[in-house]
């Protein structure tokens, strides 16, 4: 039998990211991803995903900025967090926003 090796939990940071010209960050020595909390449900869901494949797959991008390996590295992803994207909106997630102070729903 082997071990499972336990992954280090991912940390979501929403932060205005107009200066970095993005919608989202991925930083996969600390395991953080930046959203920028101006985007809609979906655009938002979209970014999430497209950031997870890059700490899930740090190897894709992991070329010189504007080189040809980078940029089909970052096509790659692109199409992956679209895809996930899809399919998870397709199946109705969605992202429920509650009050500060309001009990969440019970699911029974």
């Amino acid at each position: 039998m082997t071990k499972r090796r336990k992954s280090k939990s991912v940390k979501v940071v929403h932060r205005l990211l107009g200066r970095e010209v993005a919608w989202g960050q991925a930083w996969t020595d600390k395991n953080l991803i930046e959203i920028d909390p101006r985007l809609g449900a979906k655009r938002a869901l979209e970014t999430l995903c497209h950031e997870c494949c890059h700490l899930a797959l740090p190897e894709l991008t992991a070329h010189p900025a504007k080189s040809p390996a980078y940029r089909k590295g970052e096509a790659k992803v692109d199409r992956m967090g679209k895809l996930i994207s899809k399919v998870l909106w397709s199946q109705n997630y969605r992202r429920v926003l509650m009050d500060k102070n309001a009990k969440p729903p019970r699911i029974t």
